[in-house]
């Protein structure tokens, strides 16, 4: 099952307060990831959670009164379930399916994402974390002996059906991911 909100996240760190929001009030395993919607008057973010289990009425539940779009995907259905204002169902379409064809979001939780801790080799870091692929920038691949600091923060993107973290080098001879938890904003200082 999948399902799908857009809530008008203007940027992905509202985004992950939604899905981490969502998150606490399950018990279920989960996929969460972000994705992007272009169109419409701005860009924004919306997010999808895949879970094996039945989500759709608790995350109705939480999510009543507010004004969001929402698209759900059941196994066997022939259609998604639609609801909400137009502009924002549009969204959560789009991202139902990004998640169901597995080409594009950024992931949020996964199994194995609670294992992305330290200073681990790439080869470990794959294993362990769940991640199929790790690149460094540019495309470049990564030995399996290449040491990761995951500066406990791990946001692999949906591409191709794999989840890909992207990587970057830095001080002491070791890569850490692309995107850090605390990034320092664009043109801050303007």
């Amino acid at each position: 099952m999948i399902i799908a909100i857009d809530a008008d996240s203007r940027d992905t760190a509202a985004a992950d307060h939604l899905l981490y929001d969502l998150l606490d009030a399950m018990d279920q395993p989960v996929v969460a990831c972000t994705h992007m919607v272009s169109g419409g008057d701005r860009p924004h973010v919306a997010v999808s959670l895949t879970s094996t289990a039945d989500l759709a009425q608790p995350v109705r539940d939480h999510l009543a009164g507010q004004n969001i779009g929402l698209a759900i995907t059941r196994p066997g259905a022939s259609e998604p379930e639609l609801a909400g204002p137009s502009q924002l169902v549009r969204g959560a379409y789009v991202a139902a399916v990004e998640a169901a064809l597995g080409t594009a979001g950024r992931a949020v939780r996964w199994p194995g994402h609670e294992l992305g801790h330290g200073v681990l080799p790439a080869a470990e870091l794959r294993t362990r974390c769940n991640i199929d692929h790790l690149e460094a920038v540019g495309g470049q691949p990564v030995a399996d002996d290449a040491m990761v600091d995951t500066c406990d923060f791990l946001r692999p993107l949906r591409r191709d059906g794999r989840l890909v973290l992207q990587l970057q080098p830095a001080a002491g001879n070791v890569l850490i991911p692309f995107e850090l938890q605390h990034q320092q904003q664009c043109c801050a200082d303007h």
